[in-house]
């Protein structure tokens, strides 16, 4: 026990640095986006305050300590309509062995589909057809070290393709999850994509006003190596309390994330789910949109322009909404199913349609 409120106690006094380390926004600095993406319908609806509640193969996508929950075996499929036409899907299967811990693999993949390739010459379109995918496959691990604390954690190989050009790394996830002993209360941890930077293959030509740049020496097309760029890593601390918990009725959830990722300001999601005779589910929340508590970016414009320069109160991120819905059904003979759908609203961006089958045998 000794060890476990060092643990917590260490996490803790992250918080401070959380809440009023990070003044400005890096978007920008780190790539492998598609790894932000919720992968789920229960943690989406619940816009994405996920850490302290989840409970099943889902669990692999956001903090592998809840994976502890599961009971024998637990899988996963998640779909989702991503922005601007692309595709994500994602599934897991997670397996109790007892003393042993558990055990999961995972996959997920985000597709662009096909797309016309345009160059600076023919900005029409050369009539060939290419594509671009990002793919993210994990193993993880999960062990219940006492009654009131587990641990859990992915090793992942993660790539970024565009074209016939590729890069790749590996990444690890930790995650923790504490009950307090306090009713229903709980805390979760975790840290995500923590590893090396990636860096695309191949070279590129660069052009200037529409004109090839040119080797001074040789005077031939300068052929460029591609720069690396970071994981975005994210650390996240949550809670969750579960209201009515004995009610045959009826059950409300309530949770709270705060997340620091190494390229924005810090933000707050906030979510709720209310589940009604352990059938329906309904879930909804919100993401704090100007960092947290309110935190807004501002960006100097026209800098060397003393008459012209004005500042510019930067949204750092456009998903605001979050809402869902969820049906829990007993399938004889396997065990318990749960058909998840959750959309978001991205604000100037369009909706985004997310849905997830688990089965928990």
């Amino acid at each position: 026990m000794k060890r476990v409120m060092l643990h917590i106690l260490s996490f803790s006094l992250l918080i401070p640095a959380l809440l009023f380390g990070q003044e400005f926004a890096k978007v920008g600095t780190a790539g492998a986006q598609f790894l932000k993406i919720g992968i789920g319908g229960r943690g989406v609806g619940m816009s994405d305050a996920y850490s302290s509640v989840c409970n099943d193969a889902s669990a692999i996508f956001w903090n592998p300590a809840g994976l502890t929950h599961i009971d024998n075996m637990s899988v996963i499929f998640a779909h989702a309509n991503w922005l601007a036409g692309l595709k994500y899907e994602a599934a897991a299967v997670v397996k109790n062995f007892g003393m042993g811990g558990l055990v999961g693999v995972s996959f997920a993949y985000l597709t662009s589909g096909e797309i016309e390739e345009t160059t600076v010459e023919q900005q029409e379109g050369t009539g060939r057809m290419f594509d671009t995918g990002d793919l993210v496959v994990g193993l993880s691990y999960a062990k219940q070290l006492s009654d009131k604390f587990s641990i859990g954690g992915n090793a992942k190989y993660i790539e970024e393709r565009l074209d016939t050009e590729k890069a790749w790394a590996w990444a690890i996830d930790i995650g923790s999850l504490y009950y307090t002993g306090f009713n229903s209360l709980r805390m979760g941890m975790y840290i995500r994509n923590f590893g090396p930077e990636l860096k695309m293959g191949g070279t590129y030509t660069d052009y200037d006003n529409g004109s090839v740049i040119l080797d001074p020496e040789t005077l031939t097309p300068q052929e460029n190596d591609y720069l690396a760029y970071h994981m975005p890593m994210t650390f996240a601390v949550g809670v969750a309390y579960d209201f009515f918990q004995n009610n045959d009725m009826y059950q409300l959830t309530t949770a709270v994330d705060l997340l620091h990722p190494n390229d924005n300001v810090e933000k707050l999601n906030l979510g709720a789910e209310l589940v009604i005779f352990n059938m329906l589910s309904i879930r909804g929340g919100y993401v704090s949109p100007f960092g947290v508590l309110g935190k807004e970016d501002t960006e100097i414009e026209n800098r060397d322009d003393a008459e012209n320069e004005y500042s510019l109160k930067v949204n750092n991120y456009s998903q605001s909404f979050s809402a869902g819905l969820g049906f829990n059904l007993n399938i004889p003979g396997m065990g318990k199913a749960a058909l998840d759908y959750a959309y978001t609203d991205f604000g100037v961006l369009d909706w985004v349609h997310r849905a997830s089958l688990v089965i928990n045998f």
